[in-house]
């Protein structure tokens, strides 16, 4: 991958300005990678950077954005709405994104984006999300990465659900009973208290999404 192929772009939203990391060729076909939720966030970022790297040497260009107060947005999470994030995701989108690629609480937002095609680890209601929040608050309250949302984002959360595209495909891990089309051998790598990677994982991410998302573009 040229150096190049890496750049921080910017898209505006709700009349801000935020930062989107785009690894891939500028004119290679679009993926959006919709992030985890909170600190969840923080543990994944260096896995689903290295599953962009690889998704770029096979032709694609991804697209990671920092949606408003997460990353090195400056807007502070306590103003922050559902509703805000929800717009967030669909502005980012270009015009010849082809799927959307969500990790975990990043589910409850790609339906916001109009394209069809959507590729999800391990999805999570809105409600489990709040609930680990608070959760990891009452024993390590560092261990939440400072979140700290506002009442109406909560209760907006709770209330999120993924919904249901036309066209998806669901990976989960092999412990997880819930509806999946795919399951992989790995521990719940977002719980780490140290963010860490897997070659061996993000080869498999990679791989599945590829193929995932040229199966989307013939359809």
């Amino acid at each position: 991958m040229n150096r190049s192929d890496l750049a921080y772009d910017r898209y505006t939203t709700n009349g801000n300005e935020e930062w989107l990391l785009r690894i891939g060729p500028a004119d290679a076909p679009a993926l959006l990678v919709l992030p985890p939720l909170f600190e969840e966030l923080n543990r994944l970022r260096a896995t689903i950077v290295a599953t962009m790297r690889l998704l770029a040497e096979r032709g694609w260009r991804c697209l990671l954005p920092d949606l408003p107060a997460t990353g090195e947005s400056i807007r502070p999470l306590e103003t922050l709405t559902w509703a805000d994030w929800r717009r967030a995701a669909a502005d980012c989108a270009p015009s010849d994104l082809r799927a959307t690629i969500a990790f975990r609480g990043g589910a409850l937002l790609d339906d916001a984006v109009a394209v069809g095609c959507a590729w999800r680890l391990s999805p999570v209601s809105g409600a489990s999300l709040v609930r680990d929040l608070e959760r990891t608050a009452l024993t390590d309250d560092s261990a939440t990465g400072g979140y700290s949302p506002s009442e109406a984002l909560r209760t907006d959360l709770m209330a999120a659900i993924p919904a249901v595209p036309p066209r998806l495909r669901t990976l989960r891990l092999s412990t997880d009973p819930a509806p999946a089309d795919c399951r992989i051998e790995a521990t719940p790598f977002w719980r780490r208290a140290e963010p860490q990677t897997s070659s061996e994982l993000t080869d498999i991410l990679a791989s599945d999404i590829d193929t995932w998302a040229r199966a989307c573009a013939a359809c």
